[in-house]
């Protein structure tokens, strides 16, 4: 985490909205690829996710109004790891996954963001910074609370996946 970040709002702001749009987009492609392997429950999810992500978007919008937010490149946000805490990596993602695999791995997504802001709030010494991002990583950790209440009931009534059988014909990945 840069200095930068920490100590310029306007940053942060860019940062913070670059995160719940790319979370909210990334959902949208989990969903169009879980919609292509015939699993609707999970398609539903990430979509029903994907919606979460823009409300949070959108808040995060409305506290941009009136700050001239700098205009990154891709490569010019500064990250924990290569994306946005809250996007899911493709390689994750499984087209044999089932609703447990997936609420786990939102649940990490949260979790970091959750995270990256927490550090945020920690280094910065900005008061709208700290309230900012404080106030970002309490709804992260409550995005993954929720998910985990969700994945409870889940595991409870039984109703999670069995495990998948082998794919017979996998993707290639190179590694």
């Amino acid at each position: 985490m840069t200095n930068e970040l920490v100590s310029d709002l306007r940053l942060f702001l860019a940062h913070s909205l670059e995160l719940e749009q790319e979370s909210a987009e990334r959902l949208r492609e989990f969903a169009d690829t879980m919609r292509h392997h015939q699993q609707r429950a999970l398609a539903e999810l990430f979509d029903e996710l994907a919606t979460y992500s823009d409300l949070h978007a959108r808040e995060v919008a409305a506290i941009c109004e009136g700050h001239s937010l700098p205009r990154l490149k891709p490569w010019e946000f500064t990250w924990p790891d290569e994306e946005p805490p809250e996007t899911g990596a493709y390689a994750r993602l499984r087209y044999e996954m089932g609703p447990e695999t997936a609420l786990r791995l939102m649940i990490e997504q949260e979790s970091a963001a959750a995270d990256f802001y927490g550090a945020v709030a920690a280094q910065s010494v900005d008061p709208e910074i700290v309230k900012y991002a404080a106030e970002f990583a309490a709804e992260e950790r409550e995005h993954a609370s929720l998910l985990q209440a969700r994945l409870a009931v889940l595991l409870q009534e039984g109703s999670a996946a069995p495990a998948p059988a082998p794919d017979i014909d996998p993707p290639h990945q190179p590694d």
